[in-house]
C-alpha cells in the first residue's frame, strides 16, 4: 500500500517537472471614461448592456452606451449603498444598509416618436389611427 502511494506521489512530481505551470499575461487598455458630478457608489447594466445605471449619492446616473452619455437623472432621498437590476429589467433594487431597507424603482422606457414624418393612412380626426410598420419586423 505505501509502495503505490509513494509511486503515485513519484508520478505526479515527475508530471510537475515535465509539464511546467503556464500562466496567461493579460492584455487591457482603457475603453472609456464616464465623467460625473457626484461620487459614483455603485452600478448595475441592463441584461441587453446598452444602458448603465450608475448610483451615486443623491441620485441615480442612466447612461446610454449607444449615445455614450448621461440620458437621465433619477433624484433620490436618502443614503443607498448598492444598485441592482431585476432579473426581468423592470426595477432597480437599492439597498439602504443603515436603514435595513430595499427601495424598489421601476423602469419604464418612453420612446418619442416624431408624427409629422410617419406613413400614416387615414383622416387626421378618424376614431382609430393604424400605423403600419411594414419595415420593422
Amino acid at each position: 500500500m505505501k509502495k503505490q502511494f509513494y509511486q503515485i506521489i513519484a508520478a505526479i512530481s515527475v508530471l510537475f517537472l515535465f509539464f511546467p505551470i503556464v500562466q496567461a499575461k493579460i492584455e487591457w487598455n482603457i475603453l472609456d471614461s464616464i465623467d460625473l458630478e457626484e461620487r459614483p457608489i455603485s452600478i448595475a447594466i441592463s441584461k441587453d448592456g446598452k444602458t448603465t445605471y450608475i448610483l451615486c449619492d443623491k441620485s441615480i446616473k442612466v447612461h446610454s452606451k449607444i449615445e455614450n452619455k448621461i440620458i437621465d437623472s433619477i433624484p433620490l432621498t436618502g443614503s443607498f449603498s448598492q444598485i441592482t437590476i431585476s432579473p426581468n429589467g423592470e426595477n432597480l433594487l437599492l439597498t439602504d444598509t443603515k436603514n435595513n431597507r430595499i427601495s424598489i424603482i421601476e423602469i419604464v422606457q418612453i420612446f418619442d416618436m416624431k408624427i409629422g414624418q410617419s406613413p400614416i393612412l387615414g383622416e387626421a380626426d378618424a376614431p382609430v389611427t393604424i400605423f403600419d410598420f411594414t419595415d420593422y419586423q
